[in-house]
């Protein structure tokens, strides 16, 4: 039966959500997911997944819990799979456990599978809740839905300007934060972005100029995200850049033509480079998400200058678009470059997903798919098919 939800349920998913957010590393290609199982008020089983082929996160919650389970209540924040993969599926183990009643914040997003775990709940005579903290758990799971599972990496690009569109602060404009446009809250919300990315793309003038960390070294203990670091990369088509970025490794992204003796070069200072193919003079952004993809780079951060960031929205490779904006005027400073994206190309729209204050900065986010009317799909629309007896959206 489908069940509404009850005061307790969002305190003890957020608590899931937690698991499934804090990890020793990405789990990617596998979503994040987190369970916990929780009798008369006290969890006596948790769990998180934690990568591919790897016990998933409410099997190990049940593990923990034991004969404990029995008339509990299961708190998991993705729908329990009933597919064979790398691992077996969750809902039989789920439905055999003596739960009393299981509380999901969203669907699978897989349109081959979905609602069939809960279909089988369903059928087991469980109490089902579907939606607590939906957004929140659709947000974590998003590079894994807005790439169809990983069939290619997911792209997010991350830009920050002053209200007039303005990346960098005229020399003769006031300074409040000399090195940066935005304030402690926005870094930190990147720097938790990069923990989420695999690998941090910025452009040679970037790295030229600020020679940029490109790490998570601002994330608080409390922070939501994973432990383990990106690895940092730039665009450099011509190995034209000859100064020491002082990473330990890193990735340059070159023209395959590029000189032996640049390659040579970059690689006695910790670099690896990485040979893509050309367009126009420059490499190739759709060859370098090849190269990254093949090399483990399931998630890429975009942080470079405007020159960069245009040249990802205008091959329509950006999944996610997140600006931040000061509340500064420059009056002048690096702008975008003057060709921009044609408006009426369908590959550069967005949808809109969120506004949120980040300190004084005001941070907006689209997304290349509807996260709104997905969020519906997998929450509302879910439950209402499961109630109508006639399966999942």
């Amino acid at each position: 039966m489908i069940t509404p939800q009850q005061p307790e349920d969002a305190r003890w998913m957020a608590d899931a959500l937690r698991l499934a957010a804090r990890l020793p590393r990405r789990p990617w290609p596998n979503p994040p997911v987190g369970a916990l199982v929780v009798r008369d008020g006290q969890i006596v089983g948790r769990g998180a997944h934690h990568g591919a082929g790897l016990p998933h996160a409410e099997v190990l919650a049940l593990e923990e819990a034991g004969e404990r389970a029995r008339g509990a209540t299961l708190y998991v924040s993705l729908e329990p799979c009933n597919h064979q993969g790398r691992t077996p599926p969750c809902a039989p183990r789920v439905a055999a456990a003596g739960l009393s009643r299981v509380v999901i914040s969203v669907g699978d997003p897989n349109p081959n599978v979905a609602g069939g775990g809960l279909r089988l709940l369903r059928e087991a005579g469980l109490d089902l809740t579907i939606g607590v903290l939906g957004e929140k758990a659709l947000e974590l799971i998003w590079p894994f839905v807005a790439t169809g599972a990983f069939e290619r990496p997911y792209v997010l690009l991350k830009t920050a300007a002053s209200l007039d569109a303005r990346f960098t602060l005229s020399p003769r404009a006031p300074a409040p934060r000399p090195s940066y446009l935005t304030g402690l809250a926005a870094r930190r919300q990147v720097h938790e972005m990069r923990r989420w990315s695999d690998l941090v793309i910025v452009g040679e003038g970037t790295v030229m100029a600020d020679r940029p960390l490109l790490n998570g070294r601002l994330v608080t203990e409390e922070a939501d995200c994973p432990a383990a670091e990106p690895v940092a990369g730039y665009v450099d088509t011509d190995l034209s850049f000859h100064g020491d970025w002082g990473q330990e490794r890193f990735f340059v992204f070159a023209g395959a033509a590029a000189a032996a003796e640049d390659r040579a070069r970059v690689e006695q200072v910790g670099g690896v480079v990485v040979p893509c193919a050309e367009r126009d003079g420059h490499v190739a952004l759709d060859s370098l998400l090849e190269e990254a993809f093949r090399r483990g780079g399931w998630t890429l951060l975009v942080e470079g200058g405007p020159t960069l960031a245009a040249a990802f929205l205008k091959r329509g490779l950006v999944d996610r678009w997140v600006q931040y904006i000061a509340p500064l005027y420059a009056g002048g400073g690096v702008a975008w470059p003057r060709e921009l994206v044609p408006p009426t190309d369908e590959a550069t729209r967005f949808h809109f997903t969120a506004a949120r204050r980040a300190g004084d900065d005001l941070c907006l986010a689209y997304d290349r798919l509807p996260f709104a009317q997905l969020l519906e799909e997998l929450t509302v629309e879910t439950a209402a098919g499961l109630a109508r007896g006639a399966g999942a959206a």
